[in-house]
């Protein structure tokens, strides 16, 4: 999956305040007890709450998060030098709670807008800009989320707003480090085309309106989405970011990206495989990918009893690790994981078998006489 980059020198949204935040997110009230123990309590941010709206990265993590898979491929008579592809790659939940895994979230998020937006830009006049709205806050606070979107919605319309994404923020923060949040719901839009007069749209509303500025390039627009995702509210059965008028769901149809993880030499789906020490070759490093010694190498083959939680092999660094081969290997129960190995080896077993029938393994890229056959 195409991510554009983390970190640019676009001035637009810093992406050190992305950072920061990140970083503020794990901070730790600091507990002192009666024998002058120290020791780490709750988060700062795990304080927060709206409605049912909390801030990312104050759930649980699972057993494999940010744990190593060793995916590959061994069809080794179709590669070159008779070599084993391995594809390392970090195990993400995916999810926005999790502590590890919420930048992982960010970013996937961030890209899906950004390709979103993209798509709709194309052969427009405007750009997208990022503005705040924020309500009256001595109503705004004692309302629910259902009823701000509703003010909301009647306040976009006075506005003339019709396409645009919203990011609700049910918190601000008190402090210049972004550790110690307080509630003050505001949304964030990244509206298309020109912004209504603030000192007439506040005096028909009481809203304010702040223009943080345009984006004119999709690593600006990354950034901003990456930037809002990071301390944005979060709740469950709702959605992040709502894309309102010409950019939403129903509107506009942005085809998905295919996940690649297919032997680059190939073609066969990747598997999942054991590592293990070699006479021949050091292991490969936790995070490499391309051609290895095959020998370091065992397959992965799931229980047929599936009625039985099945570990995975996942691996992981020592804390001590001396390099990016000291590490260890941990089975862990993965439902997706089992699912890709089950559903894939039917086809890596076929072309195996087809493989060991075949006199010439050139003969697989060859094209049939009927291909060349025209039919009238």
């Amino acid at each position: 999956m195409k991510l554009y980059p983390a970190l640019t020198q676009s001035n637009f949204e810093n992406p050190s305040n992305f950072k920061n935040y990140t970083k503020s997110a794990k901070a730790r009230h600091v507990i002192v007890d009666e024998q002058n123990n120290i020791r780490q309590g709750s988060t700062y941010w795990g304080e927060a709450f709206f409605d049912g709206f909390v801030l990312p990265a104050q759930g649980k993590s699972k057993p494999y998060c940010k744990k190593w898979i060793s995916w590959g491929c061994d069809n080794v008579k179709q590669h070159p030098k008779r070599k084993h592809y391995a594809e390392h790659e970090q195990k993400t939940c995916k999810t926005s709670h999790c502590p590890k895994c919420f930048e992982s979230w960010i970013n996937r998020q961030a890209n899906r807008s950004t390709r979103r937006f993209s798509k709709f830009l194309e052969n427009k006049k405007y750009n997208f800009r990022h503005i705040v709205l924020s309500p009256p806050q001595e109503r705004a606070k004692i309302m629910n989320y259902e009823g701000l979107k509703n003010w909301l919605n009647s306040v976009l319309k006075i506005a003339n707003i019709k396409t645009c994404a919203v990011v609700f923020h049910p918190f601000r923060f008190q402090d210049r480090e972004k550790i110690q949040p307080y509630v003050s719901p505001h949304f964030h839009l990244l509206v298309y085309g020109k912004v209504t007069n603030t000192m007439e749209f506040y005096n028909k509303t009481k809203w304010l309106i702040k223009n943080k500025g345009g984006m004119k390039t999709d690593v600006d627009i990354f950034n901003c989405v990456r930037y809002l995702l990071s301390h944005a509210g979060v709740r469950k059965k709702t959605h992040v970011i709502r894309y309102l008028g010409d950019i939403s769901y129903r509107k506009l149809k942005v085809q998905k990206e295919p996940q690649n993880h297919h032997c680059p030499y190939c073609s066969l789906p990747l598997t999942i495989f054991y590592i293990k020490s070699s006479k021949k070759s050091l292991k490969p490093p936790i995070d490499y990918v391309g051609l290895w010694e095959k020998s370091n190498f065992i397959p992965f083959y799931p229980n047929e009893d599936s009625r039985k939680e099945e570990g995975v092999p996942f691996y992981e660094l020592k804390k001590d690790a001396k390099d990016e081969r000291d590490y260890i290997e941990e089975k862990i129960y993965s439902f997706e994981e089992l699912l890709s190995v089950k559903t894939n080896l039917p086809k890596i077993i076929h072309r195996k078998y087809e493989l060991n029938q075949s006199k010439f393994v050139s003969s697989f890229d060859c094209k049939k006489l009927e291909d060349f056959i025209q039919t009238p």
